[in-house]
Formats: C-alpha cells, sequence, structure tokens
C-alpha cells in the first residue's frame, strides 16, 4: 500500500483532472474515479491510503447524483479498511457534515476547495493514520520483547476557552462542561497566555480575532511555552488566509461561527487524540531507547 497514494472520487471530469495535477505536484501517486461504484472498485483493487471523494454523485455508473452518495461510499471504505483516511468535500448542509466526521471522515471541506488547505488537512490525516498504526505496532512490538510497558495516561479533558465575547464564552463553557471537561477561561490574548502558563491544559479553544493579541499570535507564544498542546481556532469571518495560517502554524482545526456543538466536540477529541499518539511515539520510542541500552 503505497502510503502516498490518493484515490479521488469525483463526477466532474474538470474538477477530477485538477485534484489530480494538485497531488501530483505534491508528489502523491493518484487513482481517479467518476462515481461512487467505480470509486469502491478501485479502493479494492489498490488499498489506498487515502480518498478525497465528493459527497454528492453518481452512486454506480450511469445512475444519477444522488445527495450524500459521499456518506455511502465512505461507510463501505471504512467497514472494509477501519485504516483508510476519507476526507469529504461538497454538500455543506449541517446535516451530511456532521454525519459524515461521525462515520469516520477526517475532514469535510466545503466547495470550491482551497487547495492550500486541502494539502495541509491531507498531510495532517494521513499522519493521523500512520500514528494509529505506530501506535498499534509498537504495542505488538513491547508484547513481543515482553517488557512491562508504561499504559499511558489519557489526556486531561481540559480546555482553555479564550474569547474576548461574553455570550460567546459562557456558550462555549456550558457545551464543554456539559461534555466533561474542566474549563478554564480568559477574555482575551494575553489573558490566555496567562492562563495557560500558569494551568497547562493540553487543549486550547480560541477566537482569532481578539483586543490585544490575535489568536495567531497567541498560537505563537502557547506553542512556545508547550509544543504538545493541541489548539482550535475559531473565526466569525471567511478570512481564508488568516485561517490557512493558523492551520499551517499548526492548528488542528478552524470552526466557523456560530459553532456547531457537535462539530466542536469531534474536532476536539480528535485533537486530544493527535496530541496524545505524538506524545505516545515519543515515549515508545524513548522506551525503546532505554530497552536497547539495558540490552548493550
Amino acid at each position: 500500500m503505497a502510503p502516498r497514494e490518493v484515490l479521488i472520487v469525483e463526477h466532474d471530469p474538470n474538477i477530477r483532472l485538477l485534484f489530480r495535477e494538485l497531488f501530483l505536484r505534491a508528489g502523491y501517486t493518484c487513482l481517479l474515479a467518476g462515481n461512487g461504484g467505480e470509486g469502491l472498485e478501485v479502493f479494492r483493487g489498490s488499498r489506498p491510503a487515502l480518498i478525497v471523494t465528493e459527497l454528492n454523485m453518481p452512486v454506480m455508473r450511469g445512475g444519477e447524483r444522488v445527495a450524500g452518495a459521499g456518506i455511502e461510499l465512505l461507510q463501505q471504505v471504512r467497514q472494509e479498511d477501519p485504516d483508510a483516511t476519507v476526507i469529504v468535500v461538497g454538500g455543506m448542509d449541517v446535516k451530511n457534515h456532521i454525519v459524515s466526521l461521525k462515520l469516520g471522515a477526517y475532514a469535510h471541506l466545503r466547495k470550491p476547495v482551497n487547495m492550500d488547505e486541502l494539502l495541509i488537512v491531507v498531510e495532517r490525516a494521513l499522519e493521523r493514520r500512520q500514528l494509529l498504526i505506530e501506535r498499534r505496532e509498537y504495542r505488538e512490538r513491547l508484547e513481543e520483547i515482553r517488557r512491562k510497558s508504561v499504559v499511558p495516561t489519557m489526556a486531561q479533558r481540559e480546555v482553555l476557552i479564550v474569547e474576548h465575547d461574553h455570550q460567546a464564552r459562557e456558550a462555549l463553557h456550558q457545551i464543554f462542561v456539559s461534555a466533561g471537561y474542566h474549563c478554564l477561561l480568559a477574555n482575551d490574548g494575553r489573558e490566555g497566555v496567562e492562563a495557560f502558563k500558569a494551568g497547562r491544559p493540553p487543549l486550547v479553544v480560541t477566537d482569532l480575532k481578539m483586543p490585544g493579541i490575535t489568536g495567531i499570535e497567541l498560537l505563537q507564544q502557547v506553542w512556545a511555552v508547550d509544543d504538545d498542546v493541541a489548539v482550535i481556532v475559531l473565526t466569525g469571518a471567511a478570512d481564508v488566509k488568516t485561517a490557512i495560517a493558523s492551520l499551517k502554524l499548526g492548528a488542528r482545526d478552524v470552526i466557523m461561527k456560530p459553532v456547531n456543538m457537535d462539530e466542536l466536540l469531534i474536532a476536539t477529541e480528535r485533537a486530544l487524540e493527535r496530541r496524545q499518539l505524538l506524545i505516545e511515539r515519543r515515549e515508545y520510542h524513548e522506551r525503546l531507547e532505554e530497552i536497547r541500552r539495558k540490552s548493550a
């Protein structure tokens, strides 16, 4: 299975070739399909690590476009290979957006797709896939060498909310409290940095535009203190440039306001999962190195 192989499932030949050119330039090998049935056949034949699929398209060859057909493909692919990474594009109504995420899509991007965002999301999606595979292999390896391994502690369910609007801050507070999180609250970027330094929560949820230092500056400062921290950015404006900049800096997700509770909590779990996987990878390598030193 080629780790940089992508299956593009898109009914529009122009968009399909545009995606193909983008991925080829980024060093990927591409497989192409024009509908859901063809996409499933190609997947079964080649088992690519990544699938980028349109949401609304013909289910089978020659069929009419069906709303949510990409979700059907997502379900079948994930049933056959739980390690398969799927990114869904188009059809951004709230119901299908949340359903696709709950069914295991790594991300759901709106059309027209921003190419920088797509490549960043693809890299993060493949990173997550690799981390999950590595964790499984690490645990098997540690079992093979019959050493007692330290069971990794799950990330604390603590979140720092940085939001200058009082009502929005309280709404976010209630969402996280209802989901079992302990919350730290800050009114602006400077308060946020101080609260982070004092509490070191594993997750920061921050508005992009605030009085004082911006959300981007907050990201830079908290990562200077702890580069393991997971960050989710909230924005009320469709500022693509700033959103892409925050993703490039390392934010796990950018979510538009008004915030959908299900989307926020799914993004939170994914962000904390990525943080934990990266920590486990580092701890595993440290543990393995310690074993090698003692065995030498």
